[in-house]
């Protein structure tokens, strides 16, 4: 997170003419491989409407069918609204989605990765839709919506509210707001549920952060997707300590910088590139409250940190008094997780 990486812009010209040669045999738009897209939705199927987003107003035609997403919490929101489209962007490992999601999403073919989607493959699934991100993709949008009607919008830095926000709009585009309307509403009183499982005399201040090389971390910032999760399931989430940049809800911090912090309860977010190996032995790591406490809780980062969207906001909430208490109520299929600190 917080990778603000080459956009491969020269690859992306190169491809431009051939993109727009396969599109323009590929107009119809109809059958051909895939996962196919979700059927089903309370919204008028044959209606053509104006879609605004982050790049202007685009025309979409009925429910798209054929749909591409070139970013995490697209996909995921996809999962949730029961469409299973025929392109995404895994970064070249189908593991990169969470399990949760892939088994909702059923075959699919990967267009890439989301710095650098491929616009052949792209453009020879015949999309009706695609979805793209500002923060990645607004270099490409010309090129995109040359293969098909394109929608951007800004999910990567969104929050609680901000995710709902670009859900909704996800919806409209594909023709689905009621569908997105009734999950939205379920999710929010599965929050409320899991909010009552917090003690009231609780007020213990959590933090969430990543592992990085050589003792440094990143810090989620207040008002990002995890921080907001935690508030909203009522976990307050520990002052900042940090500076943000613009582009970024993440800061780079040191272990001394944890410390200034020193927050009751840490969520640790790591995988197999990332983890709190290189802490332990630290006598400031040792030193910190939820340390002395029990209280770090090791958690999965592509569920925590990447997903970003309706399928990933319900099982994070799930995970944080499971995590703390010991248990919540399980009604989503969260996966089973462990009270056992991370050092």
């Amino acid at each position: 997170m917080g990778n603000r990486g080459g956009r491969g812009l020269g690859t992306v010209s190169l491809l431009a003419a051939v993109v727009l040669l396969i599109a323009a045999c590929g107009g119809g738009g109809g059958g051909g491989g895939g996962g196919g897209g979700g059927g089903g939705g309370g919204d008028a199927a044959g209606a053509t409407r104006s879609v605004t987003h982050d790049k202007g107003v685009t025309t979409v035609a009925g429910r798209p069918q054929r749909v591409v997403a070139l970013e995490f919490p697209y996909v995921d929101m996809l999962a949730a609204l029961g469409v299973r489209p025929v392109g995404v962007v895994d970064d070249g490992d189908p593991e990169n989605l969470i399990p949760q999601v892939r088994e909702k999403l059923g075959d699919y073919r990967s267009v890439g990765t989301r710095a650098e989607p491929d616009l052949e493959k792209i453009a020879s699934l015949e999309p009706d839709l695609i979805i793209a991100d500002n923060d990645r993709h607004a270099a490409i949008y010309d090129q995109l919506s040359a293969i098909a009607p394109t929608v951007v919008f800004t999910a990567r830095y969104s929050g609680y509210q901000g995710t709902l926000d670009v859900a909704r709009k996800v919806a409209d585009a594909l023709g689905r707001t009621d569908a997105a309307n009734t999950e939205i509403a379920r999710i929010n009183g599965r929050l409320d549920e899991l909010a009552k499982t917090v003690p009231p005399g609780d007020k213990r201040e959590a933090l969430a952060i990543i592992p990085r090389e050589r003792g440094t971390l990143q810090v989620l910032g207040k008002g990002s997707y995890v921080p907001d999760i935690l508030e909203r399931v009522g976990i307050p989430y520990a002052p900042e300590g940090a500076t943000f940049p613009a582009d970024s809800d993440a800061a780079s911090i040191g272990l001394e910088g944890l410390a200034e912090i020193d927050p009751d309860v840490l969520f640790v977010m790591t995988d197999a590139k990332t983890t709190t190996n290189d802490w332990v032995a630290s006598p400031v790591w040792q030193n910190l409250r939820a340390v002395r406490a029990g209280t770090v809780y090791p958690v999965d980062r592509a569920l925590w940190t990447r997903s970003r969207g309706l399928v990933s906001m319900e099982l994070v909430a799930e995970q944080v008094p499971a995590k703390m208490y010991g248990a919540a109520p399980a009604t989503s299929g969260a996966p089973a997780t462990s009270g056992a600190p991370a050092n």
